[in-house]
């Protein structure tokens, strides 16, 4: 006999409240629990990033060298020797690597999403937890395709568009995730409530950019800092936007823990 009882409870927003804009969402409050989640979580967390990153570096290369042949071809583009149409395939070449990692890498960066997320709700994780975006292989697929062609068009247009679709569609991955939104309806409903709240939202962001500008400055250090804190941010906007649900399992155990154990629905405490 399962004697287990369930509750589950909504930490954060909703979808109503998102879509309605009813709700306070303060960009100063945002990154101040961001960065004490960064340094809270900095030596769990940080080893997944690292390994997000040699896993999309790797990617990278590989597509590169299947484009043209040998990845060092790509430094020609600075030699003076060079053609105009070497030139053009060589940034075709780049652009398509470029597009070809960020697609198949999707499911390792959905599962640092819900890392982040997770810590956002008050959770620990391991660096296996990169995994769990995995059983949202497709869609994540799916939507980072549709997302990155729709980037790609408005930038065509007016390259401050395609940076401002990348900021509305931040909440995609998660939706995708934790409340199990078909990709198109995911982009459409972050950029619906992204717009609700542009200000903090961009705000938020754009500290972000500025941290990524300094890090590059210092031959890319501070990124071992600044990652995580935009992950973070991530998270955290998700769940006041959204709202993570999570569910409190009684097991009829015995104290100190009173047999309760508390999981979302994409993470298992």
């Amino acid at each position: 006999m399962n004697d287990n009882l369930e509750k589950e409870f909504n930490v954060g927003g909703n979808i109503e409240t998102a879509l309605s804009g009813q709700y306070e969402l303060k960009a100063s409050n945002i990154i101040k629990e961001a960065w004490q989640l960064t340094i809270k979580n900095f030596l769990s967390f940080s080893p997944t990033i690292v390994v997000l990153i040699l896993l999309q570096i790797t990617i990278f290369i590989v597509a590169l060298k299947m484009q043209l042949g040998d990845p060092s071809a790509i430094f020609k583009i600075f030699e003076d020797s060079a053609d105009s149409t070497q030139v053009q395939s060589i940034i075709e070449s780049v652009l398509i690597a470029n597009f070809s990692y960020e697609v198949i890498s999707a499911p390792l960066f959905a599962g640092v999403c819900i890392m982040a997320m997770s810590h956002a709700t008050g959770f620990k994780t391991q660096i296996r937890h990169i995994l769990k975006g995995f059983q949202f292989t497709i869609p994540v697929m799916l939507m980072t395709l549709m997302a990155l062609m729709l980037q790609g068009i408005a930038g065509m247009v007016l390259p401050f568009l395609s940076l401002y679709l990348s900021m509305a569609f931040s909440n995609a991955v998660l939706l995708i995730c934790e409340k199990r939104i078909t990709p198109m309806r995911s982009l459409l409903l972050s950029l619906r409530a992204v717009n609700k709240k542009i200000l903090p939202v961009t705000a938020a962001y754009a500290l972000i950019l500025l941290m990524f500008f300094v890090a590059a400055l210092f031959y890319g250090i501070g990124l071992i800092f600044v990652l995580p804190f935009y992950f973070h941010i991530k998270g955290i906007i998700y769940r006041d936007m959204f709202g993570v649900k999570l569910k409190v399992i009684n097991t009829g155990g015995n104290p100190p823990n009173n047999g309760n154990k508390t999981q979302s629905q994409v993470f298992d405490a």
